[in-house]
Protein backbone atom coordinates (compact mmCIF):
# COMPACT_ATOMS: atom_id res chain seq x y z
CA UNK A 1 0.00 0.00 0.00
CA UNK A 2 1.48 3.66 -0.36
CA UNK A 3 -0.49 6.17 1.80
CA UNK A 4 -0.30 9.59 3.01
CA UNK A 5 -2.66 12.78 2.64
CA UNK A 6 0.75 14.41 3.20
CA UNK A 7 4.08 11.50 3.33
CA UNK A 8 4.93 11.09 7.16
CA UNK A 9 8.68 12.80 8.21
CA UNK A 10 10.92 10.00 7.52
CA UNK A 11 9.11 7.56 5.12
CA UNK A 12 10.55 7.03 2.21
CA UNK A 13 8.60 8.52 -0.64
CA UNK A 14 5.36 6.99 -1.66
CA UNK A 15 5.26 4.57 1.22
CA UNK A 16 2.75 4.32 3.42
CA UNK A 17 0.29 6.58 4.32
CA UNK A 18 -1.36 7.65 8.05
CA UNK A 19 -4.51 6.22 9.55
CA UNK A 20 -7.10 8.45 8.87
CA UNK A 21 -8.48 7.96 12.17
CA UNK A 22 -4.76 8.45 13.73
CA UNK A 23 -4.03 4.84 14.54
CA UNK A 24 -1.03 3.58 15.97
CA UNK A 25 1.89 2.49 12.47
CA UNK A 26 0.74 -1.05 13.82
CA UNK A 27 -2.82 -0.91 12.55
CA UNK A 28 -1.24 1.37 9.61
CA UNK A 29 1.00 -1.74 8.45
CA UNK A 30 -1.32 -4.32 9.16
CA UNK A 31 -3.85 -2.39 6.44
CA UNK A 32 -1.24 -1.90 4.07
CA UNK A 33 -0.59 -5.37 4.57
CA UNK A 34 -4.46 -5.95 3.77
CA UNK A 35 -4.80 -4.05 0.85
CA UNK A 36 -1.59 -5.20 -0.93
CA UNK A 37 -3.14 -8.77 -0.51
CA UNK A 38 -6.46 -7.81 -2.51
CA UNK A 39 -6.28 -9.17 -5.75
CA UNK A 40 -7.56 -5.68 -7.85
CA UNK A 41 -6.09 -2.54 -7.63
CA UNK A 42 -7.76 -0.46 -4.73
CA UNK A 43 -7.55 3.64 -4.19
CA UNK A 44 -8.94 5.81 -1.80
CA UNK A 45 -9.78 9.65 -2.32
CA UNK A 46 -10.68 12.40 0.21
CA UNK A 47 -13.45 14.87 -0.13
CA UNK A 48 -10.89 16.83 -1.69
CA UNK A 49 -9.24 14.46 -4.28
CA UNK A 50 -6.45 14.09 -2.77
CA UNK A 51 -5.59 10.57 -2.34
CA UNK A 52 -5.25 8.72 0.94
CA UNK A 53 -4.95 5.29 0.19
CA UNK A 54 -3.39 2.49 -2.79
CA UNK A 55 -2.21 -0.29 -2.85
CA UNK A 56 0.68 -1.91 -5.06
CA UNK A 57 -1.95 -3.68 -7.22
CA UNK A 58 -3.27 -0.40 -8.59
CA UNK A 59 0.04 0.75 -9.51
CA UNK A 60 0.98 -2.21 -11.59
CA UNK A 61 -2.78 -2.78 -13.40
CA UNK A 62 -2.18 1.21 -14.51
CA UNK A 63 1.31 0.69 -15.00
CA UNK A 64 2.02 3.88 -12.73
CA UNK A 65 5.96 4.73 -12.54
CA UNK A 66 7.66 5.13 -9.28
CA UNK A 67 8.47 8.90 -10.23
CA UNK A 68 4.37 9.31 -10.10
CA UNK A 69 4.85 8.84 -6.46
CA UNK A 70 8.03 10.43 -5.46
CA UNK A 71 6.99 13.44 -3.85
CA UNK A 72 4.23 10.90 -2.07
CA UNK A 73 0.73 10.34 -3.04
CA UNK A 74 -0.62 12.15 -5.99
CA UNK A 75 -3.75 13.56 -6.11
CA UNK A 76 -6.46 12.78 -8.46
CA UNK A 77 -6.00 15.64 -10.66
CA UNK A 78 -2.10 14.64 -11.20
CA UNK A 79 -3.11 11.32 -12.07
CA UNK A 80 -5.62 11.84 -14.12
CA UNK A 81 -3.52 14.34 -15.91
CA UNK A 82 -1.03 11.86 -16.30
CA UNK A 83 -2.89 9.33 -18.06
CA UNK A 84 -4.52 11.55 -20.74
CA UNK A 85 -1.06 12.20 -21.40
CA UNK A 86 0.01 9.36 -22.13
CA UNK A 87 -3.21 8.84 -24.19
CA UNK A 88 -5.11 6.45 -22.20
CA UNK A 89 -8.19 7.88 -22.11
CA UNK A 90 -8.04 7.88 -26.10
CA UNK A 91 -7.30 11.25 -28.55
CA UNK A 92 -7.56 14.66 -27.67
CA UNK A 93 -6.39 17.38 -25.50
CA UNK A 94 -4.99 16.67 -22.04
CA UNK A 95 -6.45 18.93 -20.25
CA UNK A 96 -9.67 18.84 -21.49
CA UNK A 97 -9.96 15.56 -20.76
CA UNK A 98 -8.78 16.19 -17.28
CA UNK A 99 -11.47 18.87 -16.83
CA UNK A 100 -14.19 16.82 -17.69
CA UNK A 101 -13.13 13.80 -15.78
CA UNK A 102 -12.71 15.84 -12.66
CA UNK A 103 -16.00 16.94 -12.91
CA UNK A 104 -17.42 14.04 -13.01
CA UNK A 105 -16.00 12.99 -9.90
CA UNK A 106 -16.65 15.92 -7.57
CA UNK A 107 -20.00 14.82 -8.37
CA UNK A 108 -18.92 11.56 -6.04
CA UNK A 109 -21.56 9.80 -7.75
CA UNK A 110 -21.25 5.90 -7.85
CA UNK A 111 -20.12 4.33 -10.78
CA UNK A 112 -19.07 1.31 -13.00
CA UNK A 113 -17.48 1.22 -16.16
CA UNK A 114 -14.98 -0.71 -18.12
CA UNK A 115 -12.01 0.60 -19.42
CA UNK A 116 -9.51 -0.66 -22.30
CA UNK A 117 -5.74 0.73 -21.73
CA UNK A 118 -3.53 1.18 -24.43
CA UNK A 119 -1.55 -2.18 -23.56
CA UNK A 120 -4.81 -4.26 -24.37
CA UNK A 121 -5.56 -4.34 -20.82
CA UNK A 122 -10.17 -4.38 -19.84
CA UNK A 123 -9.96 -2.95 -16.42
CA UNK A 124 -13.43 -2.81 -14.87
CA UNK A 125 -13.89 0.43 -12.28
CA UNK A 126 -16.13 0.32 -9.85
CA UNK A 127 -16.29 3.68 -7.67
CA UNK A 128 -18.01 3.82 -4.44
CA UNK A 129 -18.70 7.37 -2.10
CA UNK A 130 -17.92 7.33 1.21
CA UNK A 131 -20.40 8.86 3.83
CA UNK A 132 -18.38 11.34 4.80
CA UNK A 133 -16.94 12.51 1.82
CA UNK A 134 -14.42 10.97 -0.95
CA UNK A 135 -14.83 7.60 -2.50
CA UNK A 136 -13.25 4.56 -2.78
CA UNK A 137 -12.50 2.81 -6.54
CA UNK A 138 -11.65 -0.71 -7.11
CA UNK A 139 -9.75 -1.83 -10.20
CA UNK A 140 -10.33 -5.21 -11.80
CA UNK A 141 -8.85 -6.43 -14.54
CA UNK A 142 -11.36 -8.63 -16.63
CA UNK A 143 -9.01 -8.90 -19.88
CA UNK A 144 -9.81 -12.87 -19.16
CA UNK A 145 -12.71 -12.47 -18.96
CA UNK A 146 -13.57 -10.69 -21.67
CA UNK A 147 -11.13 -13.15 -23.77
CA UNK A 148 -13.25 -15.43 -22.71
CA UNK A 149 -16.53 -13.94 -23.39
CA UNK A 150 -15.21 -12.98 -27.23
CA UNK A 151 -14.41 -16.67 -27.74
CA UNK A 152 -17.76 -17.45 -26.84
CA UNK A 153 -18.97 -15.36 -28.71
CA UNK A 154 -16.92 -16.17 -31.71
CA UNK A 155 -17.67 -20.19 -30.79
CA UNK A 156 -21.62 -19.29 -31.08
CA UNK A 157 -21.04 -17.51 -34.52
CA UNK A 158 -19.02 -19.87 -35.66
CA UNK A 159 -21.53 -22.86 -34.71
CA UNK A 160 -24.43 -20.44 -35.62
CA UNK A 161 -22.68 -20.33 -39.37
CA UNK A 162 -21.86 -24.04 -39.22
CA UNK A 163 -25.34 -24.85 -38.29
CA UNK A 164 -27.57 -22.42 -40.99
CA UNK A 165 -25.84 -23.63 -43.51
CA UNK A 166 -25.92 -27.58 -42.98
CA UNK A 167 -29.02 -29.48 -44.81
CA UNK A 168 -30.79 -30.24 -41.69
CA UNK A 169 -33.32 -28.98 -39.53
CA UNK A 170 -31.46 -29.05 -35.61
CA UNK A 171 -33.44 -27.87 -32.66
CA UNK A 172 -32.06 -28.17 -29.09
CA UNK A 173 -34.51 -29.22 -26.63
CA UNK A 174 -33.41 -29.09 -22.50
CA UNK A 175 -34.52 -31.62 -20.11
CA UNK A 176 -37.66 -29.47 -18.96
CA UNK A 177 -38.46 -29.46 -23.18
CA UNK A 178 -37.91 -25.71 -23.58
CA UNK A 179 -36.53 -24.96 -26.89
CA UNK A 180 -32.33 -23.98 -26.27
CA UNK A 181 -31.23 -23.50 -30.23
CA UNK A 182 -33.09 -23.58 -33.15
CA UNK A 183 -31.22 -23.30 -36.87
CA UNK A 184 -32.37 -20.72 -39.17
CA UNK A 185 -32.98 -23.79 -41.42
CA UNK A 186 -35.33 -25.41 -39.03
CA UNK A 187 -37.17 -21.77 -38.63
CA UNK A 188 -37.50 -21.37 -42.31
CA UNK A 189 -38.71 -24.72 -42.76
CA UNK A 190 -41.74 -24.15 -40.63
CA UNK A 191 -42.15 -20.71 -42.02
CA UNK A 192 -41.41 -18.91 -38.23
CA UNK A 193 -38.40 -16.77 -36.92
CA UNK A 194 -35.45 -17.96 -34.65
CA UNK A 195 -36.19 -16.09 -31.81
CA UNK A 196 -40.05 -16.99 -31.84
CA UNK A 197 -39.19 -20.82 -31.28
CA UNK A 198 -35.95 -20.27 -28.51
CA UNK A 199 -36.68 -20.62 -25.15
CA UNK A 200 -40.34 -21.67 -26.01
CA UNK A 201 -41.72 -25.02 -24.49
CA UNK A 202 -41.68 -27.66 -27.50
CA UNK A 203 -45.41 -28.32 -27.01
CA UNK A 204 -46.05 -24.26 -27.94
CA UNK A 205 -43.46 -24.64 -31.10
CA UNK A 206 -45.36 -27.85 -32.32
CA UNK A 207 -48.32 -27.68 -31.08
CA UNK A 208 -50.77 -29.86 -28.69
CA UNK A 209 -51.79 -32.45 -31.82
CA UNK A 210 -48.37 -32.98 -32.74
CA UNK A 211 -46.96 -32.90 -29.47
CA UNK A 212 -48.97 -35.67 -28.18
CA UNK A 213 -47.12 -37.83 -30.78
CA UNK A 214 -43.57 -36.64 -30.03
CA UNK A 215 -44.09 -36.69 -26.25
CA UNK A 216 -42.67 -40.29 -26.42
CA UNK A 217 -39.62 -40.26 -28.38
CA UNK A 218 -38.46 -37.12 -27.30
CA UNK A 219 -38.39 -38.18 -23.41
CA UNK A 220 -36.68 -41.57 -24.69
CA UNK A 221 -34.20 -39.23 -25.51
CA UNK A 222 -34.12 -37.70 -22.63
CA UNK A 223 -33.60 -40.83 -20.76
CA UNK A 224 -30.45 -41.68 -22.83
CA UNK A 225 -31.82 -43.72 -25.61
CA UNK A 226 -30.69 -41.99 -29.52
CA UNK A 227 -33.75 -43.21 -31.85
CA UNK A 228 -35.37 -42.02 -35.15
CA UNK A 229 -38.52 -41.88 -36.53
CA UNK A 230 -40.57 -40.56 -39.56
CA UNK A 231 -43.65 -38.15 -39.27
CA UNK A 232 -45.97 -35.65 -41.37
CA UNK A 233 -45.95 -32.39 -40.94
CA UNK A 234 -48.35 -30.04 -41.88
CA UNK A 235 -46.77 -26.30 -43.41
CA UNK A 236 -48.99 -22.92 -42.25
CA UNK A 237 -48.59 -22.59 -46.28
CA UNK A 238 -51.03 -25.46 -46.74
CA UNK A 239 -48.30 -28.09 -47.86
CA UNK A 240 -47.88 -31.57 -45.98
CA UNK A 241 -44.08 -32.91 -45.86
CA UNK A 242 -42.07 -35.86 -45.03
CA UNK A 243 -39.91 -35.42 -42.14
CA UNK A 244 -36.86 -37.95 -40.65
CA UNK A 245 -36.04 -36.88 -37.35
CA UNK A 246 -33.29 -38.48 -35.39
CA UNK A 247 -32.67 -37.58 -31.37
CA UNK A 248 -29.54 -38.02 -29.96
CA UNK A 249 -29.65 -36.98 -25.91
CA UNK A 250 -26.56 -34.96 -24.61
CA UNK A 251 -25.15 -36.52 -21.95
CA UNK A 252 -22.59 -34.72 -19.15
CA UNK A 253 -19.24 -36.07 -18.51
CA UNK A 254 -21.06 -37.62 -15.00
CA UNK A 255 -23.44 -39.44 -16.82
CA UNK A 256 -26.26 -37.01 -16.75
CA UNK A 257 -28.38 -36.28 -19.81
CA UNK A 258 -28.47 -32.24 -20.16
CA UNK A 259 -31.26 -31.96 -23.52
CA UNK A 260 -31.05 -33.70 -26.42
CA UNK A 261 -30.66 -32.79 -30.33
CA UNK A 262 -33.28 -32.99 -32.77
CA UNK A 263 -31.76 -33.09 -36.25
CA UNK A 264 -34.46 -33.12 -39.30
CA UNK A 265 -34.61 -33.48 -42.36
CA UNK A 266 -36.78 -33.11 -45.32
CA UNK A 267 -36.90 -36.65 -47.02
CA UNK A 268 -40.67 -35.89 -49.00
CA UNK A 269 -38.94 -36.19 -52.20
CA UNK A 270 -37.07 -39.64 -51.30
CA UNK A 271 -40.55 -40.90 -50.05
CA UNK A 272 -42.12 -40.08 -53.44
CA UNK A 273 -39.45 -41.60 -55.05
CA UNK A 274 -39.83 -44.72 -53.46
CA UNK A 275 -43.16 -44.99 -54.06
CA UNK A 276 -42.79 -44.27 -57.79
CA UNK A 277 -40.33 -47.14 -57.89
CA UNK A 278 -43.01 -48.87 -55.70
CA UNK A 279 -45.12 -48.20 -58.27
CA UNK A 280 -43.50 -49.05 -61.35
CA UNK A 281 -42.36 -52.43 -59.70
CA UNK A 282 -46.20 -53.47 -58.80
CA UNK A 283 -47.73 -51.93 -61.58
CA UNK A 284 -48.25 -51.91 -65.66
CA UNK A 285 -46.55 -49.08 -67.08
CA UNK A 286 -49.09 -48.87 -70.29
CA UNK A 287 -52.90 -49.37 -67.80
CA UNK A 288 -51.38 -48.53 -64.23
CA UNK A 289 -53.14 -51.81 -63.27
CA UNK A 290 -51.55 -54.03 -60.98
CA UNK A 291 -48.63 -56.81 -62.60
CA UNK A 292 -48.14 -60.20 -62.49
CA UNK A 293 -46.12 -59.76 -59.01
CA UNK A 294 -48.40 -57.22 -57.32
CA UNK A 295 -51.36 -59.69 -58.53
CA UNK A 296 -49.50 -63.01 -57.19
CA UNK A 297 -49.28 -61.31 -53.72
CA UNK A 298 -53.04 -60.14 -54.27
CA UNK A 299 -54.23 -63.43 -54.85
CA UNK A 300 -52.09 -64.66 -51.99
CA UNK A 301 -54.11 -62.39 -49.49
CA UNK A 302 -56.94 -63.24 -51.05
CA UNK A 303 -56.76 -67.17 -50.01
CA UNK A 304 -55.11 -66.29 -46.84
CA UNK A 305 -58.55 -64.05 -45.76
CA UNK A 306 -60.54 -66.64 -47.14
CA UNK A 307 -59.18 -69.36 -45.38
CA UNK A 308 -59.11 -67.83 -42.18
CA UNK A 309 -62.75 -66.21 -42.65
CA UNK A 310 -63.84 -69.37 -44.32
CA UNK A 311 -65.13 -67.08 -47.42
CA UNK A 312 -65.06 -67.74 -50.96
CA UNK A 313 -64.03 -65.45 -53.76
CA UNK A 314 -63.57 -65.81 -57.69
CA UNK A 315 -60.33 -65.75 -59.56
CA UNK A 316 -60.91 -64.65 -63.37
CA UNK A 317 -59.07 -64.84 -66.50
CA UNK A 318 -59.51 -62.98 -68.89
CA UNK A 319 -58.06 -63.30 -73.27
CA UNK A 320 -59.02 -60.49 -75.47
CA UNK A 321 -60.72 -61.79 -78.45
CA UNK A 322 -59.54 -60.54 -81.91
CA UNK A 323 -56.83 -58.13 -80.46
CA UNK A 324 -53.99 -59.00 -82.15
CA UNK A 325 -55.70 -58.54 -85.34
CA UNK A 326 -56.53 -54.78 -84.08
CA UNK A 327 -52.69 -54.49 -83.23
CA UNK A 328 -51.90 -55.73 -86.83
CA UNK A 329 -54.15 -53.85 -88.77
CA UNK A 330 -54.15 -50.57 -87.02
CA UNK A 331 -50.61 -50.55 -85.64
CA UNK A 332 -49.49 -51.04 -82.23
CA UNK A 333 -50.39 -47.73 -81.06
CA UNK A 334 -53.85 -48.10 -81.53
CA UNK A 335 -53.44 -51.64 -79.86
CA UNK A 336 -51.85 -49.57 -76.50
CA UNK A 337 -54.51 -47.79 -76.89
CA UNK A 338 -57.30 -50.36 -77.45
CA UNK A 339 -55.29 -52.38 -73.29
CA UNK A 340 -55.68 -48.73 -71.96
CA UNK A 341 -59.16 -48.53 -72.80
CA UNK A 342 -60.04 -52.55 -71.72
CA UNK A 343 -58.27 -51.42 -68.51
CA UNK A 344 -60.31 -48.78 -67.73
CA UNK A 345 -63.63 -51.07 -68.75
CA UNK A 346 -62.45 -53.42 -66.76
CA UNK A 347 -62.07 -51.62 -63.72
CA UNK A 348 -65.88 -50.23 -63.82
CA UNK A 349 -67.17 -53.67 -63.69
CA UNK A 350 -65.95 -54.33 -60.58
CA UNK A 351 -66.05 -53.30 -56.54
CA UNK A 352 -63.14 -51.04 -55.57
CA UNK A 353 -62.08 -53.80 -53.36
CA UNK A 354 -61.94 -56.54 -55.93
CA UNK A 355 -58.47 -56.69 -58.08
CA UNK A 356 -57.94 -55.96 -61.89
CA UNK A 357 -54.58 -56.94 -62.94
CA UNK A 358 -52.41 -57.15 -66.41
CA UNK A 359 -50.79 -60.11 -66.35
CA UNK A 360 -49.55 -60.08 -69.88
CA UNK A 361 -49.93 -59.25 -73.26
CA UNK A 362 -53.74 -59.16 -73.71
CA UNK A 363 -54.50 -61.24 -70.90
CA UNK A 364 -56.19 -59.92 -67.94
CA UNK A 365 -56.96 -61.47 -64.44
CA UNK A 366 -60.01 -60.13 -61.90
CA UNK A 367 -60.38 -61.54 -58.47
CA UNK A 368 -63.55 -61.13 -56.84
CA UNK A 369 -63.17 -61.05 -52.64
CA UNK A 370 -65.84 -62.53 -50.23
CA UNK A 371 -68.34 -64.05 -52.89
CA UNK A 372 -71.67 -66.24 -51.86
CA UNK A 373 -71.40 -68.69 -54.96
CA UNK A 374 -71.12 -69.12 -58.63
CA UNK A 375 -74.42 -67.19 -59.46
CA UNK A 376 -73.26 -64.05 -57.63
CA UNK A 377 -69.75 -64.30 -60.26
CA UNK A 378 -71.57 -65.06 -63.48
CA UNK A 379 -73.22 -61.76 -63.69
CA UNK A 380 -69.95 -60.30 -63.36
CA UNK A 381 -68.48 -61.95 -66.29
CA UNK A 382 -72.01 -61.10 -68.80
CA UNK A 383 -71.34 -57.06 -67.15
CA UNK A 384 -67.65 -57.57 -68.55
CA UNK A 385 -67.99 -59.18 -72.01
CA UNK A 386 -70.90 -57.30 -72.70
CA UNK A 387 -68.43 -53.73 -71.58
CA UNK A 388 -65.73 -55.42 -74.07
CA UNK A 389 -67.54 -55.76 -77.20
CA UNK A 390 -68.94 -53.06 -77.24
CA UNK A 391 -66.62 -51.19 -80.29
CA UNK A 392 -63.99 -49.37 -79.22
CA UNK A 393 -63.15 -45.59 -80.74
CA UNK A 394 -59.35 -45.46 -81.13
CA UNK A 395 -57.10 -42.73 -81.23
CA UNK A 396 -57.19 -39.01 -83.23
CA UNK A 397 -58.68 -40.32 -86.00
CA UNK A 398 -61.59 -42.08 -84.17
CA UNK A 399 -60.78 -45.75 -85.61
CA UNK A 400 -63.18 -47.91 -84.98
CA UNK A 401 -62.18 -51.38 -82.70
CA UNK A 402 -64.43 -54.55 -82.58
CA UNK A 403 -63.18 -57.34 -80.11
CA UNK A 404 -64.54 -59.60 -77.67
CA UNK A 405 -63.28 -61.48 -74.31
CA UNK A 406 -62.81 -65.07 -73.03
CA UNK A 407 -63.04 -65.55 -69.72
CA UNK A 408 -62.14 -68.61 -67.58
CA UNK A 409 -63.87 -68.98 -63.60
CA UNK A 410 -62.18 -70.41 -60.38
CA UNK A 411 -63.36 -70.57 -57.69
CA UNK A 412 -61.86 -70.87 -54.23
CA UNK A 413 -61.93 -73.58 -52.40
CA UNK A 414 -63.91 -75.14 -54.72
CA UNK A 415 -61.35 -75.62 -57.83
CA UNK A 416 -58.44 -75.17 -55.71
CA UNK A 417 -56.87 -74.14 -52.61
CA UNK A 418 -53.47 -72.54 -53.15
CA UNK A 419 -51.98 -69.77 -55.66
CA UNK A 420 -50.74 -72.45 -58.65
CA UNK A 421 -53.69 -74.43 -58.59
CA UNK A 422 -56.34 -72.03 -58.70
CA UNK A 423 -54.45 -69.90 -61.75
CA UNK A 424 -54.49 -73.27 -63.34
CA UNK A 425 -57.50 -74.36 -62.99
CA UNK A 426 -58.57 -70.66 -64.28
CA UNK A 427 -56.37 -70.33 -67.19
CA UNK A 428 -58.05 -74.22 -68.29
CA UNK A 429 -61.36 -72.78 -68.29
CA UNK A 430 -60.54 -70.02 -70.37
CA UNK A 431 -59.07 -71.35 -73.20
CA UNK A 432 -62.08 -74.07 -73.31
CA UNK A 433 -64.00 -70.52 -73.40
CA UNK A 434 -61.66 -69.31 -76.40
CA UNK A 435 -62.93 -72.59 -78.51
CA UNK A 436 -66.54 -70.44 -78.64
CA UNK A 437 -65.28 -67.14 -78.23
CA UNK A 438 -66.58 -63.88 -76.20
CA UNK A 439 -68.02 -66.20 -73.15
CA UNK A 440 -67.36 -67.23 -69.85
CA UNK A 441 -66.52 -70.95 -68.46
CA UNK A 442 -66.42 -71.97 -64.85
CA UNK A 443 -63.66 -74.85 -64.42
Amino acid sequence: MNGSDKTRPGAAPGEGAIDPCGSRPEADAVLRAFLDYLPSGVTLFGPDLEMIACNTKLRKLLDFPDELFADGLPSLPTLLRFNARRGDYGPGDPETITAAALERARKMAPHVFERTRPNGVVLEVRGTPLPGGGFVTIYTDITERKQTEQALRDSEAELRLLTDNVPAMILYVGRNMDCVFANRRYADFFGVAVADIVGKPLREIVGDMAYAALEGHFSKALEGHPLAYQRNVQLDSGGQRCIEVKLVPRVAEQGQILGCYSMAIDITEQKQAEERIQHLAHHDSLTGLPNRLLFNDRLGQAISLAKRDTHQFALLYLDLDRFKLVNDSLGHGAGDQLLIDVADRLRHQVRESDTVARIGGDEFAVILRDIAGREVVAPVAEKIIGALTAPFHLGSQNQKADIGVSIGIGIYPADGQDIDTLIRQADTAMYSAKIRRSCYVFS
